[in-house]
């Protein structure tokens, strides 16, 4: 999609499409045929919430443009970053429509060159995520509308702020993209090989230094509990570990992601009933593998290092049992009482690696446990971690990211039950409830003290059972990619 911003009249705008937006108290004034569409709204009972929106027909521009009105909410709680949801709300409206060509003319916020680049890039990643679908394995020829084609943002005066901004969004969109396909890719296409070479070429387009082990590698470190997983499938694991080194960083961080690329459950198989959305559960490793893509492109002064161990969780004649006990990376021993409890155990020996290069941070993330589901809904991930400074800074990225992220508590008196009587640890809680809570307490058990750490369940919005503010429903969202590379922006100095 090409994009520009403009100065001038929304109305004369060379496109087919023209949205513009009101906040609640139904201000239309300075917006084309404003009396015209005030009357309009009052028909409809349009009130300008967020994610409302009407067409208005004749009312703008020669030749007419399907003149889209959508809702801002409430003007005192307006922010740049509202501006993502409000986009996607126009673009998917006018996909609807089969348009190939838009304008939009939002609100910006103050008049100043902070204000305009955060809204630019929340505009640009707005209109480009929503601009996307899925449809590779779609043989029906009408079922593939390539969306649109051109945006125009029009705005009261141009800036160096807009342009920058937006080309921001742009690589923060297109890497959330890149991990949305890999995630909506079926788990016989996305293999754990598969996986390594997309690691491989991401590493070879951004000039990063990439290293895949296989198990005979992996055995040698020490890795059992990460394997232990990975011998039911016929297809082998794959360990993967990129890096981002440039000159002068004064911070390091570990990025860890799990990377189940399906998940049956093992010998204690899943339902039938949703086990097709298991192909999701290498979500947090699309993340993690999305954030490089970008911040290969934006070249931030902060040293990462990546790990994403990749495996499929299968029955096969080889696979782990309930009752096994495990020895893992860094010596701990671990009961297994449900094998489909199994995204901790990889994660347990991939955290121990990360930390073995020198990293000053840790941030993991996962599609662990669907206790997080229960709690915080399908759009909330969870936050647990060690360090509250990290948490904080963490939430704030995503606070503006646009992905929606909840703290919860790491009670240590929760500890209690994943206590094995024959190993160090159980793998899974011995009661029903506060399951992501333990699943994080599990994960502490792997975090040597003094290493700040966070944990991001992302269960909940991995994969979208539904339309979310800029993804489609049964496509992966690409939920963490965003939040880890403003995170990683912000340690520059």
């Amino acid at each position: 999609m090409r994009w520009t911003f403009l100065t001038g009249s929304p109305a004369e705008a060379k496109t087919e499409g023209l949205a513009v937006a009101v906040f609640d108290d139904l201000d239309f004034h300075g917006l084309p045929a404003s009396k015209a569409l005030k009357a309009e709204a009052e028909r409809l009972r349009f009130k300008g919430a967020a994610g409302e929106a009407f067409f208005a027909f004749n009312l703008a521009g020669t030749p007419s443009k399907h003149l889209l009105v959508v809702g801002l909410g409430k003007r005192d709680g307006f922010r740049p970053s509202c501006l993502r949801a409000v986009a996607a709300l126009a673009v998917r409206r006018f996909r609807e429509r089969f348009l190939s060509s838009a304008a939009l003319a939002f609100p910006l916020g103050e008049d100043t060159p902070a204000v305009h680049w955060s809204a630019a890039e929340a505009l640009v990643e707005g209109v480009l995520l929503a601009n996307e679908r899925f449809t590779r394995y779609k043989t029906d020829g009408s079922n593939r509308f390539e969306g649109l084609t051109a945006v125009q943002f029009f705005v009261p005066k141009k800036s160096g702020g807009l342009e920058e901004g937006g080309k921001l969004g742009q690589v923060l969109a297109e890497a959330t993209l890149f991990a949305r396909v890999l995630v909506t890719e079926p788990a016989n296409v996305l293999t754990p090989e598969r996986m390594a070479e997309e690691a491989r070429k991401v590493a070879k387009e951004g000039g990063l230094a990439v290293k895949v082990l296989g198990p005979k590698e992996c055995e040698k470190l020490g890795m059992g509990a990460y394997l232990a997983v990975a011998q039911g499938s016929a297809h082998e694991a794959r360990f993967i570990h990129m890096s981002y080194r440039p000159k002068g960083a004064k911070f390091h961080l570990g990025l860890v992601g799990k990377g189940l690329t399906f998940d049956s459950g093992g010998l204690s198989l899943k339902p039938a009933d949703g086990m097709g959305a298991m192909k999701s559960d290498m979500s947090g490793s699309a993340a993690v593998l999305g954030a490089m893509k970008a911040i290969a492109v934006l070249k931030p002064k902060v040293a990462v290092d990546a790990v994403m161990a990749m495996a499929e969780n299968m029955p096969g004649g080889g696979a782990y049992r309930p009752g096994d006990v495990l020895r893992a990376m860094n010596g701990k021993t671990i009961e297994i009482l449900n094998t489909d409890a199994e995204g901790r155990l990889t994660l347990a020996d991939a955290l121990t690696y990360i930390q073995k290069q020198k990293v000053d941070a840790v941030l993991d993330l996962a599609t662990l446990t669907g206790a997080c589901v229960v709690a915080l809904g399908p759009d909330f991930s969870g936050a647990m971690g060690n360090d509250q400074p990290l948490l904080d800074e963490v939430l704030a990225a995503a606070k503006e990211s646009g992905d929606e992220i909840w703290q919860l508590p790491l009670p240590p008196a929760y500890a209690k039950f994943i206590k094995s009587d024959v190993a160090d640890v159980a793998n899974s809680s011995r009661v029903r409830w506060g399951g992501a809570l333990t699943a994080g307490l599990f994960l502490q058990n792997f975090v040597e003290e003094g290493t700040p750490w966070v944990h991001l369940d992302i269960a909940g919005p991995a994969l979208r059972d539904d339309d979310g503010a800029d993804a489609y429903k049964g496509e992966g969202s690409g939920v963490g990619v965003r939040t880890l590379v403003r995170f990683v922006l912000g340690k520059q100095g």
